[in-house]
């Protein structure tokens, strides 16, 4: 079982599962909350073994001997010569009912230069259980059933890399459509993908620079019918999958906001800069910034012109933050990943 973590009291062991608050916007026009992460696949802008910087606007998901496992295979073709599916765990809290909406898990292609996402099936399972057990049920889905949802797909803006950088994987943003309702309970994520090009598609563990592996992560593989533990090849230790949770729609139409915030430069080093443009009757009241984990690392209300306003970012470390802007009615009007050089 992993351990839950809040924007309000993260737990003591940061490599364990996050559960957050943050909201999103979604592909509906509309605000949706990011429920639950159960890891990170960046690394930072910075490539620990060499150094080297990673291109602008994007970070690395550095893998670090002495593991080898570079991605895993959740994939299965027409010939059914290969029918691999990955799952992992997470917890709804005591008291808590999920409404879910969309899945986000992640992969590459190796070598592939297209514009959009390299899958064109994407399949989810839900069960109340360790799927190798045989006491467990499936609660959600199928499958045979695609749901992949190309609207709310996308380039991640992460190479994937070891010893010696590149950019021949890169990391995309496969989402899925759904909806089910769980109530408190271990549950598992299981799924399948199936690439445009009928290939191979390979699925990052989560990567923590400077860890191998934790208690909690206990992801595991499906090939056919037959499950088995994930196990990098060269640390021999299991790994977990990332991959988030996003609960129902708030209601609020977010296309217009969305599209009339600049944020800008990006990467940034000192000050960053946001400006809404003049036709939008809304103002930023304040900005927030997370870190991957979920924890508020820096928060500044807007005194003067609530539409175009800088914060100082000078003292984050180097890495992937989410920025979230709120208004004087307390919604959120605006959210993105910052990235910090």
């Amino acid at each position: 079982m992993k351990q839950q973590t809040t924007l309000q009291s993260l737990k003591k062991s940061s490599l364990k599962i996050i559960s957050t608050t943050f909201i999103i916007i979604t592909s509906c026009n509309s605000y949706a909350q990011l429920l639950y992460s159960n890891g990170a696949i960046s690394t930072g802008v910075t490539h620990a073994a060499t150094s080297t910087a990673a291109p602008v606007g994007y970070t690395w998901s550095e893998l670090q001997t002495p593991a080898t496992t570079l991605g895993f295979s959740a994939v299965y073709n027409n010939a059914l010569t290969s029918n691999l599916a990955l799952a992992d765990d997470f917890v709804v809290p005591v008291g808590q009912t999920w409404n879910l909406t969309n899945v986000n898990v992640y992969g590459y292609q190796t070598g592939y230069v297209g514009a959009t996402v390299p899958i064109d099936v994407l399949r989810i399972r839900i069960w109340n259980g360790d799927p190798s057990l045989g006491t467990s049920t499936v609660v959600y889905g199928d499958m045979t059933t695609n749901v992949l949802n190309a609207a709310g797909s996308g380039e991640e803006f992460v190479y994937r890399v070891a010893a010696a950088t590149g950019t021949t994987r890169k990391i995309w943003r496969f989402n899925a459509a759904i909806s089910t309702s769980l109530t408190a309970g271990t549950y598992w994520l299981e799924y399948q993908v199936h690439a445009t090009n009928d290939g191979a598609i390979f699925v990052p563990p989560v990567t923590i620079l400077g860890t191998q592996s934790d208690p909690s992560w206990t992801a595991k593989q499906r090939n056919a019918t037959t499950w088995a533990g994930l196990i990098d090849a060269g640390s021999t230790f299991n790994k977990a999958m990332a991959f988030q949770l996003i609960d129902s729609a708030l209601g609020l139409n977010s296309n217009e906001l969305a599209s009339s915030f600049k944020m800008y430069p990006m990467p940034v080093r000192d000050v960053c800069n946001f400006k809404l443009n003049e036709n939008i009757s809304v103002q930023a009241k304040s900005v927030s910034i997370y870190d991957l984990k979920g924890s508020l690392v820096l928060n500044q209300n807007i005194i003067k012109n609530g539409s175009e306003f800088s914060i100082n970012v000078s003292n984050l470390e180097v890495g992937m933050y989410l920025v979230k802007i709120i208004d004087f009615e307390g919604r959120p009007i605006f959210t993105d990943k910052l990235i910090k050089e």
